[in-house]
This record gives C-alpha cells, structure tokens and sequence, in this order.
C-alpha cells in the first residue's frame, strides 16, 4: 500500500473552521474559516450504486473515496470541507461524525458534493 500511496496520492485542500459566537443571548454561531492545509491522498470517483451503497440517504452525482496517512486522522475528523481540484465536498457524517474506516497505517472516507447536478 505504500508504493500504490507514493505512486498515486495527488494533494487536496483540508479547512477547518472555528465557531465564534455572534449573539451570547441566543446562542448564535457561525464558523470562521481557516488556511486550507494540503495533505496527500488517493482519490477515486465512486459510482452512482456505489455511493447509494456506501453512504445511504445522500442524493448526489458526485461522490469520492480518499484514501490518506493515518496521521492524518485528527484533521479529517475536524475538517468541515475538503476540495480536491477546485470542487468542494464535505465528509459524510452520521450522528455528526465523519465515517471513516482505518486499514493498518491508512485511513479511508467517503467525501460527497452537495450540489446534485
């Protein structure tokens, strides 16, 4: 897995975002953005029965497979958007997590865009 890593891994965009709070009487928030941090990872288009497959209730035609370095496990959970060739996605989220399956030191998500086409 490491040679296919070096071989194939192309750079995408990871932003995470801190809250700040407009009206402490309501309860209001919003997020900032941060500076995008570029990390490595494999990237792969999932078709249509694929992402009905893998992420159930998610309606979109354009859906990807990241793979990157474990290491890389905090800012995945963090981020709140990540961009791969100017397009941008978001993870795909139950109960307000990112799913995320772990395979020995690599980490594999799947990542959608809102817009359905």
């Amino acid at each position: 897995m490491d040679e296919l890593f070096r071989e194939y891994a192309q750079k995408i965009l990871i932003y995470l975002a801190v809250p700040t709070i407009e009206d402490p009487f309501e309860k209001n928030e919003s997020l900032v953005d941060l500076p995008s941090l570029p990390i490595d990872a494999i990237v792969t288009d999932l078709t249509f029965a694929k992402i009905q497959w893998a992420m159930p209730g998610i309606a979109t035609e354009q859906a990807k497979e990241i793979i990157i370095e474990k290491r890389h496990q905090s800012l995945i959970e963090q981020c709140y958007k990540i961009e791969i060739d100017g397009i941008i996605y978001e993870g795909w989220k139950i109960a307000g997590r990112l799913q995320y399956k772990i395979e020995q030191d690599y980490l594999r998500a799947y990542i959608y865009n809102k817009k359905a086409n």
